[in-house]
């Protein structure tokens, strides 16, 4: 459903208010489907752990604001809830047996969206306040919340183009001490070049605004590290969390209790040139 009025959008965010927490991670991505028309993919998770004491479910529709490369909303596309699954604890490593109870729902919400040629392209956005307050390495994490964005290039200078997905989703739980690696890889349809680096969440929404009406356009702000935290040093550990740029692959000997977010980002370049990027913010816990 497409609205290019705000009346009944601010109504919705209201109402919203109160199922505004316990966000772990998000990501948005898009496949071209014929024509002008791409499929937009927006995952969220979140914790569904007894620490979500007031129950905090999906909401159950998500706006997908659309920009031009100035910054003017052209419309936006209201998704409906779709499938929502539950995330297995899948680690293979005896620590699991006495694992405190862990539990992450992942919620998808799709929509089409004709998308013309046009200069300099178009931005999608999606933003949703507030993330879980366990979180170890951000400053005040339920005051912050998220946004998932994607660009989709002029087809007229650079082709019809798909971006990338990420194949698999990391495993929720690491074991202290037990050294950890993960192939964190992207597909890309269209064969273009991915390159892949640890960058800072972005922030998105407030709890006086969880669900901006439109979202707004880049550029984003980044949510704060805590003290002793960085890009660098995710998860306070040594060696510290990192990843390959060619291939992805994820790795860090977990050594401090707690929960961390972390993002994702895979660059697209097809002729040298940077096309697009997606990112996946997620969360891992580290148990002893």
């Amino acid at each position: 459903m497409r609205y290019r009025t705000t009346s009944l959008i601010t109504l919705m965010g209201i109402s919203m208010l109160s199922q505004a927490t316990h966000i772990l991670g998000g990501e948005m991505f898009y496949t071209h489907v014929g024509n002008d028309d791409y499929e937009v993919t927006l995952k969220i998770y979140r914790d569904c752990g007894p620490g979500n004491t007031n129950g905090t479910g999906f909401d159950a529709s998500a706006e997908f604001a659309v920009y031009d490369a100035n910054g003017a909303w052209l419309f936006s596309e209201f998704s409906s809830l779709g499938n929502t699954v539950l995330v297995p604890v899948v680690l293979n490593n005896p620590c699991l047996q006495v694992l405190p109870i862990v539990c992450v729902e992942a919620a998808e919400y799709v929509a089409v969206l004709n998308l013309p040629p046009i200069a300099g392209g178009y931005n999608i956005t999606y933003q949703r306040c507030c993330r879980t307050p366990t979180i170890l390495n951000l400053a005040t994490p339920d005051q912050f919340g998220i946004t998932c964005a994607v660009f989709v290039p002029d087809a007229s200078i650079w082709g019809v183009n798909s971006s990338p997905a990420f194949t698999a989703l990391p495993p929720i739980a690491l074991c202290s001490s037990d050294p950890f690696s993960f192939d964190h890889s992207a597909v890309d349809a269209d064969g273009d070049v991915l390159v892949y680096s640890l960058v800072q969440p972005w922030n998105g929404g407030s709890q006086f605004d969880p669900m901006p009406s439109p979202p707004p356009p880049p550029p984003f702000v980044d949510v704060p590290w805590a003290a002793g935290f960085s890009t660098a040093n995710v998860m306070g550990t040594a060696p510290p969390l990192s990843i390959d740029a060619s291939t992805g692959m994820m790795s860090t000997l977990p050594n401090l209790l707690g929960q961390y977010v972390y993002s994702v980002r895979v660059q697209e370049f097809r002729n040298g040139a940077l096309m697009t990027e997606v990112r996946r913010d997620f969360r891992f816990e580290v148990v002893p």
